[in-house]
């Protein structure tokens, strides 16, 4: 009898067992198809590079961020998921707690299908250049070059790189501890390495280069065609007087209307274009000053005219937009900007040829020649 009453109450505990491990396989289920609409949305804002939180995610806010606004408009077309954000207590998934877990994981994915890749290819290079971001935080960023399982080229961002210093010894001991992770047994596919032309980097007896090299010796030290381009460009400039007056000139349309709104609502009016600023380190941004001084260049004389003669302005500003009028129309200015307005569109696509993802050493030469002869 009592051993009846037993199994009766053992065979009670077991339902109640396996209906709660039913329930709660449910309510983990039902989560997990919750929880994929906010991988989508972040999936969508990773894509396009959106920024996912806004300044006030309340309920009651009228800007709560992409994320929230995108997850508040997919809710309003699926009626489930609506219900689950207005009556859930537990787990809504739109905190900023598990939006940082969700992109984790991602990374985490995207990490280890690339390293699945890399195993499978029989050689691999990194390219790494330093930067600073707007915290002031020295960091470094991290590519990956490879062959896949079809031999095409896959170029992909690994990681940004926390640094304590921009020295040699602290670049090199991060890139080793990202290739450890990587080629833990396999340091021969390592092939070459890229890096800019500073003296931290391609130093031959101290650099990154060289240090790297002594424990990856197949890892040969490539310099960046398009910084190469660069140098180049600068180089060649530097060394005539004029041509560095003129770009300093160039430089000082876009810094005068820069410099006030006032200004920059005549030149939007007269000329309805504005002004890039040049760059020392990027040769394309000349290129688009001088085609667009090239190409507006009346517009731009009737835009300093108009602030010189308008009496609207301050008597600083009039002198300023009068000698620049009268810069646009002197003759070596204008020889110089003719001349630029030729060669630099040349120069671009060279420039965009060299930062293609599939280009080879033959590729290079062939383009290098087809420049020289244009």
């Amino acid at each position: 009898m009592f051993p009846a009453r037993h199994s009766g109450r053992s065979s009670l505990m077991n339902q109640v067992n396996l209906c709660e491990h039913v329930r709660n396989a449910d309510v983990m289920s039902f989560q997990r198809s919750q929880g994929r609409s906010q991988r989508l949305v972040l999936q969508f804002c990773g894509a396009f590079e959106l920024a996912l939180r806004g300044h006030d995610e309340t309920d009651s806010s009228v800007n709560p961020g992409i994320f929230r606004g995108l997850v508040d408009f997919v809710s309003s077309l699926d009626a489930v998921l609506k219900e689950h954000l207005e009556t859930a207590t537990v787990f809504k998934g739109t905190s900023k707690t598990i939006q940082n877990e969700l992109l984790d994981c991602m990374l985490s994915v995207t990490r280890d299908e690339i390293i699945k890749q890399i195993k499978d290819s029989d050689f691999v290079s990194i390219q790494a250049d330093e930067t600073t971001d707007i915290s002031t935080q020295s960091q470094l960023v991290f590519v990956l070059r490879y062959l896949d399982g079809t031999q095409q080229v896959q170029e992909r961002f690994f990681s940004f790189i926390p640094l304590q210093s921009a020295t040699a010894e602290s670049i090199t001991v991060a890139l080793e501890e990202q290739l450890a992770t990587i080629l833990p047994d396999q340091k021969e596919k390592l092939i070459c390495q890229a890096y800019d032309g500073a003296s931290v980097m391609r130093g031959a007896v101290s650099g990154v280069q060289k240090r790297i090299q002594d424990h990856y010796p197949n890892a040969h030290y490539i310099h960046c065609y398009a910084h190469q381009l660069n140098l180049i460009m600068r180089q060649a400039t530097s060394h005539v007087s004029k041509v560095c007056v003129f770009f300093s000139d160039l430089g000082g349309f876009a810094s005068f209307f820069s410099k006030s709104p006032k200004r920059t609502c005549v030149l939007d009016e007269v000329v309805s274009h504005r002004l890039p600023t040049s760059s020392s380190i990027r040769w394309n941004f000349h290129s688009w000053a001088v085609n667009t001084v090239f190409e507006n260049k009346e517009q731009l004389i009737q835009c300093f005219e108009r602030i010189r003669d308008s009496g609207n302005f301050d008597a600083n500003t009039e002198q300023e937009a009068g000698a620049l009028a009268l810069l646009l129309e002197t003759p070596d200015f204008s020889f110089f900007l003719h001349l630029f307005h030729q060669i630099l569109p040349h120069v671009d696509v060279l420039y965009a040829k060299l930062q293609k993802k599939d280009i080879d050493s033959v590729y290079i030469k062939g383009s290098i020649q087809q420049f020289i002869k244009t």
